[in-house]
């Protein structure tokens, strides 16, 4: 049976490496993902290092608030003159931000009551957006001196309008902020493990009933549980070579200067990068054998193709739920394949030390699931039904 197995795993081999489509998709993810997150986080490189540089603010009546203006000098803001119609150029995006000191601003700061001004922007915009949140950071902050400067020359302690004192202990660590940036690596690393191998596996079922090949080679003296293996293991091989070109690309692409600029220790080392890999192995298995099972009732290679699309959605729910913290993590939840994955891997990359135990329980549990779905579909490769598309 070994032989058998072999045989028809190697002719599967051939059909998929001659299918343009199965390779265009392995090569195709194993680049997207990786460089949709370097765009990602290049992106919080770039506004990172623009919220630390100085910024451009138009003054209208700067002259009514000479301590102001002086205080966003120091701030590192260049104050620029007004212009006409200055609603109209924030709206179309000419100057990010303006500020507006009404008449009346002068006699309300000299008799001590709340003095208003207008901060313009268009909240549509990302840089009006960014503009607008570090003026406000930088009036509040004016105001807070000036409060203090009025209590001081009235004879009271500025801690008397402060009761409560907050002091800020941040106990992450450098790799836990780094996995917090990386928080999408896990996500794309379990797509590439179903997206990899599923015109592989579409082709092998639902594209050989389309052709009319399946009926001859069950046809053959050998049980249907060789053909599934047979089947299954070059799907597996695929999606296993579609894990390591993700996290190699992966890897080179955390490694960029840009990147590096977000000033967290991000990147993948060599520990991490093998640790990642033996975690989605069983995963790799378990993929191709969901995928066969579900595509062996298929009557058409498109009908495949749609209902493995719905299929992705399984490893990318708990990926974003987990991400965005909208579930707990139980206990119980780190022996159940997929979800499983995605903790041990968010633990990977926070540098927390690996449960051996848990995840040789998952990866037993996940090899289980797989080999009872081969099992499953090797017994609808035996009812002429499913095999004729009739059922």
């Amino acid at each position: 049976m070994m032989r058998e197995t072999l045989a028809v795993a190697w002719k599967e081999a051939i059909d998929a490496l001659r299918d343009r489509r199965s390779l265009t998709a392995a090569l195709v993810f194993s680049l997207f993902g990786p460089l949709v997150m370097g765009l990602a986080l290049a992106a919080v490189a770039r506004a990172g290092s623009a919220a630390e540089g100085p910024i451009t603010l138009v003054v209208d009546g700067g002259d009514r608030a000479p301590s102001l203006v002086a205080y966003l000098a120091r701030q590192r803001v260049r104050v620029d003159p007004p212009q006409a119609d200055l609603d109209e150029a924030v709206r179309r995006g000419r100057i990010e931000a303006a500020l507006v000191v009404p008449p009346d601003y002068p006699g309300d700061f000299l008799s001590l009551r709340s003095a208003t001004v207008r901060l313009l922007y268009d909240a549509s915009r990302a840089s009006g957006r960014a503009t607008a949140r570090r003026t406000r950071a930088i009036l509040e902050a004016y105001g807070r001196e000036t409060a203090m400067a009025r209590l001081v020359a009235r004879g009271v302690s500025p801690e008397a309008a402060r009761p409560v004192a907050v002091v800020e202990v941040d106990l992450s660590t450098r790799a836990s902020r780094a996995a917090t940036a990386l928080a999408m690596l896990p996500i794309f690393l379990m797509m590439a493990t179903f997206v990899c191998c599923m015109n592989a596996v579409i082709d092998a079922t639902a594209g050989e009933r389309e052709r009319g090949s399946l009926e001859p080679l069950l046809a053959h003296p050998v049980p249907p549980a060789v053909l599934a293996v047979g089947k299954w293991l070059p799907a597996a091989a695929l999606s296993i070579i579609g894990v390591a070109m993700t996290l190699a690309v992966s890897r080179l692409v955390l490694g960029a200067d840009r990147i590096q600029e977000i000033g967290v220790p991000i990147g993948l080392g060599s520990g991490e990068t093998w640790g990642l890999l033996l975690l989605l192995l069983p995963l790799a298995f378990l993929a191709p054998a969901a995928q066969m099972l579900i595509a062996i009732f298929a009557r058409s290679f498109k009908e495949a193709q749609t209902y493995l699309s719905l299929l992705l959605f399984v490893p990318m729910l708990p990926g974003f739920l987990f991400s965005f913290d909208a579930v707990g993590q139980d206990p119980w939840m780190r022996a159940v394949p997929i979800v499983g994955q995605q903790i041990l891997m968010a633990d990977l990359l926070r540098g927390e030390p690996a449960a051996g135990r848990g995840a040789a329980l998952l990866a037993a549990l996940t090899l289980l699931c797989a080999a009872a779905c081969v099992a499953a579909s090797a017994r609808c490769l035996r009812d002429e039904r499913i095999v004729l598309g009739r059922a």
